[in-house]
């Protein structure tokens, strides 16, 4: 098949968990398609990671955009009837690069990679179109209102909710098929009324053989977050947890280390490491499997989220166990006490990381069966060869 992919940004370097999904599905639909990659570039060096998806027979087109001003910002949130985060990826570049590549090329399908590029389907006319949900997005906004302590924040973030609501309930229902991130998501878009449209769960994966077993068992006295730490979900999960947890950790394990890795930390969360030597703050990393590998266990306590935690795949790929809340492993089909520790109270889950420090036989069966459990069901192979179906159910469909 010939496939138009549709992306907001070119998904390299993969240092977020979006564009880590985006790779991963471009690697696996162009095993037995030709691909065609459209998208923003945001970065100057963009051009460079580009070769690399040519390397792989990707063919990429990309388009010039910048970031948006801080009055620009505030004149589309108070103004406009679209919220932010979708208004930023509408522009007339665009349109034209579409309407230049339908004249150049005919495609069989197009894959639209987020609902931030929803806004452009109504030039694909005739041509079946498939929406991939990373996130059900509003919902992400809700989440962010509830746990704001700003009542200004907490008024946008339910603005921007409200109008994230109307259009995504508008969008999916003009699109052929959508892929939803977990059985999660797929109920929460048939809350929206969606049921008519096909909701195909195409789960996020892992690579079990770069994340693989633990080399390392000796591990440090330590609890490692991974991620994007630019993400309001992250630097809400660390700052939760440094105020609310990790003091009643340490009335019991005064030794007991965190290790957060991940790109652009915001001030706040370096200021957690430069008042206590005990917390580690990395900044972008090239690997994160070295830390993943050195810390007796993996926390995730995320109080906001949508789709699946790829961070809770690579860490139980590589044998480490994992502590969560319920946010956090939402959409993973995990068995608690088995692959995955659940804990949504600070009390609660400092007396996890407590025990679990105690029980290096249980911190190692649990690593054991979350690496089974993604090898079984999440390595990106089974994943794609599940999308790749339903392309040709598809295609065949259509002749």
């Amino acid at each position: 098949m010939n496939i138009l992919f549709l992306a907001p940004r070119l998904p390299l370097p993969a240092d977020t968990g979006g564009k880590i999904r985006t790779l991963n599905i471009l690697k696996q639909l162009s095993v037995e398609n030709n691909v065609y990659l459209l998208c923003f570039s945001f970065e100057k060096t963009d051009h460079l990671h580009a070769e690399m998806l040519r390397r792989l027979g990707i063919d990429v087109h990309m388009v010039p955009i910048a970031e948006p001003s801080l009055i620009q910002k505030i004149k589309a949130i108070v103004f406009d009837s679209l919220p932010f985060s979708i208004l930023k990826y509408h522009t007339p570049q665009m349109i034209q690069s579409i309407q230049h590549v339908l004249k150049k090329h005919a495609f069989d399908a197009v894959h639209v990679d987020h609902l931030h590029m929803a806004v452009y389907n109504g030039y694909f006319q005739g041509i079946p179109c498939f929406l991939d949900e990373h996130n059900v997005e509003y919902k992400i906004l809700e989440r962010c209102a509830l746990v704001e302590r700003s009542w200004v924040k907490k008024i946008l973030y339910h603005n921007q909710s409200q109008k994230m609501k109307t259009f995504e309930s508008r969008k999916v229902k003009e699109f052929n098929g959508i892929f939803a991130c977990s059985v999660d998501d797929q109920l929460l878009l048939n809350d929206l009324g969606h049921e008519q449209r096909p909701i195909h769960v195409i789960p996020n994966g892992v690579d079990t053989g770069y994340f693989n077993t633990r080399q390392n068992m000796k591990n440090e006295d330590a609890v490692v977050f991974t991620g994007s730490m630019d993400w309001l979900p992250n630097d809400d999960a660390i700052t939760y947890f440094c105020k609310e947890i990790l003091g009643l950790v340490w009335q019991k394990n005064n030794t007991l280390k965190l290790y957060v890795v991940g790109k652009n930390p915001s001030k706040s969360v370096k200021t957690l490491s430069r008042r206590d030597v005990r917390v580690i703050v990395t900044g972008r990393l090239e690997d994160v499997r070295p830390f993943i590998d050195r810390a007796k266990i993996f926390i995730v306590p995320l109080r906001i989220g949508g789709g699946t935690r790829l961070k809770i795949l690579e860490a139980m790929a590589m044998g480490c166990a994992v502590i969560s809340t319920s946010i956090g492993a939402e959409g993973i089909d995990y068995q608690v006490g088995i692959n995955i520790a659940i804990a949504d109270k600070p009390a609660e889950f400092a007396q996890k990381i407590i025990d679990l420090c105690k029980q290096p036989h249980v911190v190692q069966t649990m690593g054991q069966e979350g690496r089974h459990l993604v090898c079984q069901k999440y390595d990106w192979a089974i994943v794609g060869k599940k999308l790749n179906d339903i392309y040709q159910e598809t295609f065949y469909a259509c002749l």
